[in-house]
């Protein structure tokens, strides 16, 4: 994680934009850090008409700093966020709730090709529920990709002494990862029973020796079988995860990033998007 000291989070006047705060709070107290709430609109607003039109009462408003911009929403927000050396952005996926599956509105899916730090989208059905940090997901699939969020996820978890779960999904019949360094794992979960333990073991292993604060963190290992998006899914609602955490390479095209779409777009908890530079 980086040393600054603010969040931000963007609110465009939409009730559902206000699911993220909870969110905002909870990492606020664990990052010891100032929330910094921002809306972008065509004019701006004196800071009690401000509030109103982003939905928060006098008691939502309370020990955040609350400002207005001009111009474009994406563009405003990332440099914002630049100009702050902003931690983290915490904002909804999208704020159009309709019949039509989605998985990032317009102007989330901009601010997560463009931001200069992880971003952590919230699912606005989720809606103003409280949220604390206890146990936070890692899906791995044994790639160095996957294997770059260990340590900001394990340093996260540290900070706000939460758990770190682990999750390898086993997928029977898939192409096995390709990018070298790649710990591959037994094809089948149900394989001779020494296989698995022996290969959690190893990558157990890895991933403390890739980070420090691994090594204090609460980490447990958890391995299911299925489709990678959908197990995730499952996984994080069955063992009442708070935050998921998922590297990505920047690539957003139909073909790339499949797991993490369906993921963010399918799950009902937040995730914490780290962005890993290009092999």
């Amino acid at each position: 994680m980086t040393s600054a000291t603010t969040l931000l989070v963007p609110l465009d006047g939409s009730l559902h934009a206000t699911a993220a705060l909870p969110v905002a709070r909870g990492l606020a107290d664990v990052l010891d850090a100032t929330l910094a709430v921002l809306h972008v609109a065509n004019d701006v607003l004196a800071s009690a008409a401000l509030a109103d039109r982003m939905k928060l009462s006098a008691e939502d408003v309370r020990g955040l700093v609350v400002e207005g911009r001009t111009g474009a929403a994406a563009a405003v927000i990332v440099r914002e966020a630049a100009e702050r050396q902003t931690a983290l952005i915490v904002m909804c996926t999208h704020t159009r709730l309709d019949s039509t599956p989605r998985t990032f509105g317009t102007v989330a899916e901009a601010v997560l090709r463009t931001a200069p730090c992880p971003v952590v989208l919230v699912p606005p059905i989720r809606g103003r529920r409280p949220w604390a940090l206890r146990r936070l997901l890692l899906p791995h699939d044994g790639t160095p990709t996957s294997a770059a969020a260990i340590g900001p996820a394990a340093d996260l978890a540290t900070q706000a002494a939460a758990e770190l779960v682990v999750l390898h999904v086993a997928t029977p019949g898939a192409e096995r990862p390709t990018e070298a360094g790649t710990l591959v794992s037994p094809r089948y979960v149900d394989q001779p029973h020494h296989e698995w333990p022996a290969w959690g073991r190893e990558f157990l292993d890895r991933v403390h020796g890739l980070r420090p604060a691994t090594n204090r963190a609460k980490i447990r290992l958890a391995v299911v079988d299925g489709e990678p998006g959908a197990a995730i899914v499952d996984f994080a609602r069955q063992d009442a995860s708070d935050l998921i955490a998922l590297a990505w390479r920047g690539r957003l095209e139909p073909e790339r990033a499949r797991t993490m779409r369906r993921v963010i777009r399918d799950t009902v908890c937040p995730v914490i998007v780290f962005r890993v530079p290009p092999p």
